[in-house]
């Protein structure tokens, strides 16, 4: 009788520790799945951000008509003395 009761208290004694080492296991799981989504949620954050600053500055930035840019570039060839024209351009067949 003794010998069946040490049993029974040992057997439940061996059941509980393998079902702490579950309950570990699945708060690691736990931990390690929060951990992640939070670098997720910074991940997005961050890229929220620099992609609102940079839609933010192409709305803001102001508009130039193409006469303007014609004469840009005109200005920068007189004051460079260089036309595109006389600059040759690599033939796309050969690359």
């Amino acid at each position: 009788m003794k010998t069946t009761n040490l049993l029974l208290i040992l057997f439940f004694l061996l059941l509980g520790t393998q079902a702490d080492a579950q309950i570990f296991k699945k708060l690691g799981k736990k931990v390690e799945r929060s951990a992640e989504r939070t670098v997720e949620r910074r991940v997005e954050k961050e890229t929220r951000k620099s992609t609102d600053r940079v839609l933010d500055s192409v709305i803001e930035a102001p508009k130039t008509s193409k006469k303007t840019k014609k004469k840009e570039k005109s200005k920068e060839e007189n004051i460079i003395g260089v036309q595109n024209d006389s600059i040759s351009k690599p033939n796309k067949g050969y690359i």
